[in-house]
């Protein structure tokens, strides 16, 4: 199958034991909720969402939805992660998010990560749980920073919040997406250091 993990190819990492998941959160409406590792059983589900995302074509730079292996090589090439509220028997997954190094071998200790909020949770504080969740779990993994790559500056909401939650910006890319509906789009480079 096509390796998609990054422009490098695969990057290995040894797996790490968190011993903090699950992981208990209080969502912005003072529900509780739970972020663990992605199971099996939540797979589809998460490739289904990232697939809306692909569609929406406004926050991942994706053309083509992702079949069941491309998304598996992409999504869940290191460490995946789901948000589901407690006690919910649905399953439904309130958010995912990936995290993975950005670059190969000496510089594999910046992670890159990836984020997706369900559609009917959006504008809940759902990004900002994930988001600490995000930093708090990358250090845990051993990385020493966190850069992403492209943030559209379109996407006002996940600009705000990493800004919000200390990272710079290092550069803005003039014209880096096509965004569906938007047009060509600038995106920023945002770091931080763990």
């Amino acid at each position: 199958g096509l390796k998609m993990a990054t422009a490098y190819g695969h990057i290995s990492r040894p797996p790490v034991v968190l011993d903090c998941l699950p992981m208990r959160v209080t969502l912005r409406d003072g529900s509780a909720a739970v972020i663990d590792r992605v199971q099996e059983t939540d797979i589809e589900q998460a490739r289904i969402l990232l697939n809306t995302v692909i569609e929406e074509g406004q926050t991942y730079p994706q053309l083509d939805v992702l079949d069941p292996q491309g998304f598996r090589n992409y999504f869940l090439s290191h460490d995946a992660f789901a948000l589901k509220k407690e006690g919910d028997t649905t399953g439904l997954l309130v958010g995912t998010f990936y995290i993975k190094p950005n670059f190969p071998g000496r510089c594999s200790h910046i992670c890159n990560g990836g984020f997706i909020v369900h559609p009917s949770s959006r504008s809940q504080g759902v990004g900002q749980v994930l988001g600490t969740a995000f930093l708090q779990l990358a250090k845990l993994l051993g990385y020493e920073a966190a850069m992403f790559n492209l943030v559209f500056v379109s996407n006002v909401a996940s600009v705000r919040l990493w800004r919000t939650l200390g990272f710079t910006e290092l550069a803005r890319l003039p014209r880096a997406g096509n965004l569906k509906g938007l047009g060509f789009t600038d995106a920023i480079m945002m770091h931080k250091v763990l």
